[in-house]
């Protein structure tokens, strides 16, 4: 099956849902809508589910629970990460001569670290709305059966977990007997997984 080029969000979406300004150029966004969706909705989705939502889109067959999903809780996790993926690279320009950086005369260039903190402040908020999107799939699994049972085949299967902290602690229990931190207990069984 070849694959369907198909973004949840459009560049409108994302500039009224975030702050990019609404004169940058479209052609520069979709790359990283298309990325984001890829990377960051595709991994929680599991590829079965991801699929299914991009072939319903492509033949408007969508059900209303997939609708809601698309609407509430994937679009605004999808603009977020769009934003987080496109914010360093607002300010340049990849031509044939150089790699430029773009300025006016009423502005003033940022500097380095003045972007991280607002690239991290993005990637919060996007962490956020994908907790919400793992938390409501986990709480609703039997209204979405290409997520609840994925093809065999899945390449890319489910991952539920929405934040990444740098840093890898096994869940086996150490040899020592010190606790160790992983992340917060979320379902009524202890486990967050579905």
């Amino acid at each position: 099956m070849a694959t369907l080029k198909v973004k949840f969000i459009s560049t409108d979406y994302l500039k009224e849902n975030t702050t990019i300004e609404e004169n940058v150029d479209d052609h520069k966004l979709v790359p990283f809508i298309y990325s984001a969706q890829d990377t960051h909705i595709q991994q929680v989705l599991g590829a079965s589910f991801y699929n299914r939502l991009k072939e319903g889109v492509v033949n408007n067959n969508l059900n209303s629970d997939e609708e809601d999903l698309l609407r509430d809780y994937i679009q605004p996790a999808l603009a977020q990460w769009s934003f987080y993926e496109v914010y360093p690279f607002l300010n340049f320009k990849a031509t044939n001569k150089a790699i430029s950086k773009e300025s006016s005369e009423w502005s003033q260039a940022s500097e380095l670290d003045e972007i991280k903190y607002m690239r991290q402040s993005i990637r919060d908020l996007a962490e956020f709305y994908l907790k919400r999107l793992v938390k409501f799939l986990c709480d609703y699994t039997h209204l979405f059966p290409k997520y609840q049972n994925p093809d065999s085949k899945d390449n890319l299967p489910k991952n539920s977990k929405a934040y990444f902290n740098g840093v890898y602690l096994s869940r086996q229990k150490p040899k020592w007997d010190i606790p160790t931190y992983n992340e917060p207990d979320e379902g009524p069984d202890g486990c967050y997984d579905c």
